[in-house]
């Protein structure tokens, strides 16, 4: 694995250590070899999708300390994704909003997906610069010590993925992934490997580096024919070609909560907890089916 780099080093190795694969491929597929690691505050990587020059997304890794009066010093530590270049990149993550005594502001939180998820519209793209995968703060209270934390990464998550959507010099959007790894309880992040799907407005499973082939086609998710909609805390799935079929629902933060093979027709699966919701039907075949649906109180 490769020690993280500044700007300047980036810029003079990224040819030697990206190699990305489309020759026999609908993806575009980067492997970072050796791995990316931002372990230091300060260090910082990005990259460049469509060789204009300016990178698409950046990974910060940053450490702020400060006296906050009343309560006494405190030591912000960050791992942060970024889009870039144009409004219409994103990662995919929620928003939380604040109620500020100066008034209300935003913060974002990128997923931790697991394999095989489907990256498409359903999914929620957040655009802004800093959003945060992985946060620690420390307050001193004399000789006390307590500690706030928070992202979807935090404190450790082992290969998991970023979704993204770019959009290139010729406004041709697409969808992608990111692999990477959050470990040192939320201060160290690695970058693996990423991989895009070249064909415009196409949706690519995390972790997929062939594309479009069989896997992820927009006819494969029309022609699956499954209905799938909420009502009073139950998810219901229909679906007539249920023979080798499998669902897997993840909540919000990317997390899978259920998954099982389909046996008939109708399928309920009760909620626990409301919230947003990601639907995946797989069959044998390689056909998918994905939605997002909202589960009220």
């Amino acid at each position: 694995m490769k020690k993280g780099f500044s700007l300047t080093q980036y810029s003079l190795a990224a040819g030697a250590i990206l190699a990305p694969v489309a020759a026999f491929s609908q993806a575009v597929y980067t492997d970072i070899d050796p791995d990316i690691i931002l372990d230091e505050p300060g260090e910082h990587w990005g990259f460049d999708l469509d060789d204009d020059g300016l990178n698409d997304f950046n990974f910060f890794n940053t450490l702020l300390q400060s006296y906050m009066w009343p309560i006494g010093d405190a030591s912000a530590y960050r791992i942060w994704v970024g889009a870039f270049d144009t409004m219409q990149n994103g990662i995919a993550g929620s928003q939380k909003t604040i109620l500020g005594y100066y008034g209300t502001f935003y913060q974002y939180y990128p997923f931790a997906l697991d394999s095989g998820i489907t990256v498409d519209q359903y999914l929620n793209f957040e655009n802004w610069n800093y959003q945060r995968v992985a946060c620690q703060t420390f307050f001193v209270f004399g000789s006390s010590i307590v500690s706030w934390t928070g992202g979807n990464w935090f404190p450790n998550k082992t290969e998991n993925f970023l979704g993204f959507r770019f959009t290139n010099e010729e406004a041709i959007q697409h969808y992608g992934w990111i692999r990477c790894s959050v470990i040192d309880s939320g201060h160290t992040l690695i970058i693996h490997d990423y991989a895009y799907e070249s064909k415009p407005d196409t949706p690519i499973l995390t972790g997929d580096t062939i594309g479009d082939t069989t896997t992820v086609s927009v006819n494969n998710l029309e022609n699956l024919n499954a209905v799938v909609y909420s009502f009073n805390k139950n998810i219901y799935i229909q679906l007539k070609e249920y023979n080798d079929a499998e669902y897997f629902i993840y909540d919000i933060s990317g997390r899978l909560v259920y998954n099982a093979r389909i046996k008939n027709e109708t399928t309920i699966c009760n909620i626990e907890l409301p919230g947003v919701y990601l639907i995946n039907i797989k069959t044998a075949k390689g056909k998918q089916f994905s939605k997002k649906l909202v589960v009220a109180e």
